[in-house]
């Protein structure tokens, strides 16, 4: 798996989180809010490395 697909793959996850968190908006979803958080920094990290800067 190169950079890209690992780019896409946590972007879309977040993506995924964050949905699911706004949809559910209880205790459960500001868990899933602050996990769609953490992956777009992931992401962030990720992209960074791609661009070598």
């Amino acid at each position: 798996m190169n950079a890209f697909y690992a780019f896409l793959l946590v972007s879309l996850a977040g993506f995924a989180l964050l949905c699911a968190g706004v949809w559910l908006l209880i205790g459960t979803g500001w868990a899933l809010i602050a996990g769609a958080c953490s992956l777009f920094c992931i992401a962030g990290f990720i992209r960074r490395g791609m661009t070598n800067g």
